[in-house]
């Protein structure tokens, strides 16, 4: 899970200097950031449901291989394009290929004591969250010195590293991977919308992942804004991102104990509030330092969301159904993933790029009180 949040943060930030390399140039380069963007998320939410259904039926560590060794491959051929469109088409592929962490979650989820769930998952995401702080730094310096192609290459190789190293060391029950999963990928979507806490875990995932990923395709150009220069931002992009990563890796094993003891509802009402509270103080400094601030207390709280969300989605799921439901969160998480960079590259070409984290953070303070109201204060913690 280091690995693939590495490889993933040392590209995925910087989508748009890559355009510009490819020729884009002026609006035009917002528009194609978010379809490059989107179009990953949509197939990946489409293929959602398939995988997860793959995972409790022929293994979830045979799905973990099959999506480092295909990411891999869609890495490799990022780093070959020549067009937008053909940029477009990879990104397409690499949605095709998603699903590496929802089966890994789903195989964590079978391998631990229900009472250690919480700081469990809070470990899982110490690794996405360590991980994400190296990606933009080692990506930001490679860009710098080697070009952006030389760091799609490396993803693609850590990928495939990954792949060897699951292979090698990881081992899953077999029970867990002989469980039964009867019934249509249909069933299981009717069974997850009539559960009322999943479905509502669902939409909270879509909103959440939409919010965080507003922003992502817009930060690097921002932070060109704030120091009046687009020279060395893939560097300086990298180090800020990176510091909500580490405000990240400080924070997540708290999380996990916290909802562990206090419920998973509780701390979702805290991280989802304080993060969108801080999300729009970051649309105020007029200075990159002031920016990088708040970019790490944002991370000291939205770090939090995940493995509340995660654990969750375990309390309310029986075993047999682990890898489905992971996977109908994937679905979600990525069609959320689509929706924020599409809503971003709408909003930019009309109104000044602060608009988004004003936005973003709006939508993530409403999802708090939303859980405040119909969980928390009716005693759901």
């Amino acid at each position: 899970m280091f690995f693939i949040s590495s490889a993933y943060t040392m590209l995925i930030p910087f989508l748009p200097l890559y355009l510009m390399e490819l020729g884009v140039t002026g609006r035009d380069v917002n528009f194609w950031t978010g379809m490059v963007f989107s179009v990953c998320f949509l197939v990946a939410g489409i293929m959602g449901p398939i995988w997860g259904k793959l995972a409790d039926t022929k293994g979830k560590k045979k799905m973990v291989l099959r999506a480092a060794c295909l990411i891999g491959l869609s890495y490799f051929m990022a780093g070959l394009v020549q067009t937008a469109w053909q940029l477009f088409f990879v990104r397409a592929f690499q949605g095709f290929a998603n699903g590496f962490v929802a089966a890994a979650l789903a195989l964590i989820s079978q391998s631990v004591d229900t009472r250690k769930l919480g700081t469990t998952l809070g470990f899982a995401q110490t690794s996405l969250v360590v991980g994400g702080i190296c990606g933009p730094l080692i990506g930001g310096v490679i860009s710098h010195i080697f070009g952006m192609r030389a760091s799609f290459f490396i993803g693609a190789a850590l990928l495939w590293l990954t792949g060897l190293a699951v292979w090698y060391f990881v081992e899953e029950k077999p029970a867990a991977a002989a469980a039964k999963a009867d019934g249509s990928i249909m069933d299981d979507l009717r069974y997850a919308f009539e559960n009322r806490h999943l479905r509502e875990l669902l939409v909270f995932f879509f909103l959440f992942q939409s919010a965080v990923l507003m922003i992502q395709p817009v930060t690097a150009l921002y932070i060109g804004e704030l120091q009046g220069s687009m020279d060395g931002v893939a560097v300086t992009a990298g180090t800020i991102l990176s510091c909500g990563g580490i405000a990240g890796a400080l924070t997540t094993a708290f999380w996990g104990r916290f909802g562990q003891k206090r419920g998973y509802f509780y701390a979702m009402t805290i991280t989802f509030s304080c993060a969108g509270v801080l999300m729009m103080m970051q649309a105020l400094p007029d200075t990159v330092f002031g920016f990088g601030v708040f970019q790490f207390l944002v991370g000291c709280f939205i770090i939090g969301v995940n493995p509340a969300i995660n654990a969750a989605f375990v309390k309310y799921t029986p075993e047999n159904f682990r890898g489905r439901v992971f996977g109908l969160a994937n679905t979600s998480q990525q069609f959320g993933s689509m929706a924020g960079p599409l809503l971003s590259a709408g909003v930019t070409m009309a109104m000044p790029i602060f608009t988004v984290y004003v936005l973003s953070g709006v939508m993530l303070l409403l999802v708090g009180v939303y859980i405040l109201r119909h969980h928390v204060l009716r005693g759901e913690w």
